[in-house]
């Protein structure tokens, strides 16, 4: 039996992925199907075309818009695993596991009691645990510091002078949405940012994500270059190293409000705060009396972290079949996907292989 830790677009798709093998299995979910979208910011929507943001085995609806807002993915999420008639349980979380070698059986602790299997595939995603920097002087600052999983929208910051943190989509995005309310809206991008547009085409995005995934970073670097704008008027640099191995901006919504005047760049990273101000590591200081933290996330994966090894990022180091190198009965799908790749349109064959080795061990433990 294989049990799965977690019901986001990961989890459901390596679900229906056994179901098709006939391999049984258990999806464990904390919270609900979709949890992390449910809780996201109001506007947020896929930067990928709905033609290639299906999950394997049913495409998104026909009458869904091209780019699913967070609600869209949220429902098209429940009525696919209401379609495939997966084995969910919600409500239930994951606190521990123990690995017995000998019988090759894993006992895992959930908050239900403790659930046996031959394989657990993780699958908790990669917006479970926000990663939150601390900054010297920050028990001085006497505004607000917050982490972006907390943002919702605009509005609470009418009257404030706000510093978002962070070059990402999420902090691209929430620095322009705020730059239309606040007073005074700036972004801090130490390590440079490259945009790109949104896509037009389902094709183009399928032939994109191959092409790339297979060409030496140096050329990939080329071609990508020669089709993406330079803003470093706008003081939003392209990052160091090849554009292959950094996850570009979708969508020209950053530059447009800098370019207007409703946010200020800061291409540099924070050295201190003080009361009521951000010094920034050139020597700048600006007031500030709200800070948004779109600093990312770590992944969830500390009920298994004994048999895993991390990389620098923290993330789990797996083979080419999303196994952890330090246990073959340990899965870990949905963390990680090629940078010109959208992150769900990479599920479907990201669990496809998984699904397979899967197999393959199921077959070698019948035959045993």
């Amino acid at each position: 039996m294989v049990l799965i830790i977690g019901a986001g677009p990961a989890g459901l798709a390596m679900a229906y992925q056994l179901q098709q093998r006939n391999i049984p299995y258990k999806v464990l979910e904390k919270n609900q199907i979709g949890n992390s979208w449910r809780n996201h910011y109001d506007n947020l929507s896929l930067h990928t075309l709905k033609e290639v943001s299906g999950l394997p085995g049913w495409p998104v609806p026909a009458d869904f818009p091209e780019f699913l807002p967070r609600k869209k993915v949220v429902e098209y999420l429940e009525k696919y695993a209401e379609h495939h008639q997966l084995n969910i349980v919600e409500g239930v979380g994951v606190t521990g596991s123990t690995y017995h070698d000998d019988h090759q059986m894993w006992h895992v602790d959930t908050t239900a009691g403790r659930e046996d299997c031959d394989v657990v595939v993780v699958t908790t995603g990669i917006w479970s645990t926000p990663n939150i920097p601390t900054f010297k002087g920050q028990d001085e600052f006497a505004g607000t510091i917050m982490h972006a999983s907390f943002y919702k929208n605009a509005a609470a910051f009418k009257d404030k002078r706000v510093l978002v943190i962070g070059g990402g989509n999420t902090g691209t995005e929430v620095a322009a949405e705020i730059g239309e309310t606040a007073q005074f809206t700036g972004i801090a991008i130490r390590g440079g940012t490259t945009f790109v547009p949104y896509p037009k085409s389902a094709q183009a995005m399928k032939v994109a994500a191959v092409l790339f995934r297979y060409l030496p970073d140096a050329l990939g670097h080329r071609l990508l270059k020669r089709g993406r704008p330079d803003f470093s008027h706008l003081k939003l640099y392209p990052p160091e190293g090849y554009l292959t191995q950094n996850y570009p901006v979708v969508g020209y919504e950053l530059p447009d409000a800098v370019e207007a005047g409703k946010v200020e760049v800061y291409p540099t990273g924070i050295d201190h705060l003080t009361a009521d101000q951000v010094v920034f590591s050139d020597g700048r200081r600006e007031s500030f009396d709200t800070i948004v933290l779109a600093t990312g996330y770590r992944p969830t994966v500390d009920f298994v972290a004994q048999e895993l090894e991390l990389n620098k990022r923290g993330w789990p180091t797996v083979n080419r079949h999303w196994q952890s190198i330090k246990n073959q009965r340990l899965f870990c799908v949905g963390f990680a996907y090629p940078n010109t790749e959208g992150w769900i349109q990479s599920i479907t064959r990201v669990s496809e292989q998984a699904a397979n080795k899967l197999a393959t061990l199921a077959k070698r433990a019948k035959n045993r």
